[in-house]
């Protein structure tokens, strides 16, 4: 055969074998002969074995699962659900009191100090007020900043507790990050005194997240989130504004939430509960510690 003939006699697609067989034959052969079998009822007897498997794996879980439903609707677990909700509403009544006890606690020693010192210290004692004010060990009252972050209309629960730059968590959910910087802009427009729902905050309190919830110190509160700031009221909202957390506050517009601020005439800031030095000495005059 000359090489005239044999290049006559060759496929114009030759060089493109492996593309030919792609287009003629899509199917693998070895599926193809396998759905061939199970139209014409001739199956290999091994995929018989592997059906009943996955039948039975398929009724183990659903049997699981009802189980599980049984479970949860159980009278039991409603009533331990029901006890374990009694049980934290009685824990946080009590906190309660004891908080309102320590605030009592405070003005006594507070009286009592003034009877002590008497007149001829008014500056001591004036003195002791603004540092007790600075630092959140005592209340404080004056105009200044409300501002109030709440969730989206449409939040939903997000029990991942993923932060928000996780494309799966919910953008209308107000998180502990967001509290904290606004509270940082309201420190950074002059505010003398801040409180996160009617918690002081001081040099040792965290604003914090535990899963869903929001904890000032070891308080859990719930949205809407009021935080308010003692200062000039109108040197703290321009502050406020132009500050990096009042543009993130304006910006939480975006994902649903919604923030207001306004002037307050008059606020009532408590103190900070627990705030008791314990390795501080205050110095004196010469710098030297009391006795």
């Amino acid at each position: 055969m000359s090489p005239a003939a044999g290049a006559a006699r060759r496929r114009p697609d030759a060089s493109m074998t492996l593309l030919r067989e792609v287009m003629e034959r899509p199917l693998d052969p070895g599926y193809a002969a396998a759905a061939a079998a199970r139209r014409t009822g001739t199956a290999p007897p091994a995929t018989r074995p592997r059906r009943a498997v996955t039948a039975g794996l398929g009724l183990l879980a659903g049997l699981l699962a009802v189980v599980g439903v049984v479970q949860l609707r159980a009278p039991g677990a409603e009533g331990t659900t029901a006890a374990l909700r009694a049980e934290v509403e009685q824990r946080q009544g009590e906190v309660d009191a004891l908080a309102s006890a320590v605030e009592g606690a405070r003005a006594d020693v507070v009286g009592a100090q003034d009877a002590v010192l008497g007149p001829e210290a008014s500056q001591g004692g004036e003195r002791a007020q603004q540092l007790g004010a600075a630092t959140g060990a005592v209340a404080v009252t004056g105009p200044g900043l409300r501002v109030v972050v709440d969730d989206a209309p449409d939040a939903r629960a997000d029990a991942s507790g993923s932060p928000r730059t996780d494309a799966e968590a919910d953008l209308g959910r107000v998180r502990d990050r967001d509290l904290q910087v606004v509270v940082n802009g309201l420190w950074s427009a002059g505010a003398e005194a801040v409180a996160v729902g009617g918690q002081r905050l001081t040099a040792r309190t965290a604003v914090r997240g535990a899963g869903e919830a929001v904890l000032v110190g070891y308080q859990p509160l719930a949205p809407p989130y009021e935080v308010e700031a003692v200062g000039d009221p109108d040197a703290l909202a321009t502050g406020f504004a132009r500050s990096a957390g009042g543009r993130y506050a304006a910006g939480l517009a975006d994902y649903g939430i919604t923030v207001s601020v306004d002037e307050v005439d008059e606020l009532h800031l408590p103190a900070a509960a627990g705030l008791r030095p314990e390795a501080a000495r205050v110095l004196d005059a010469d710098g030297g510690s009391p006795p």
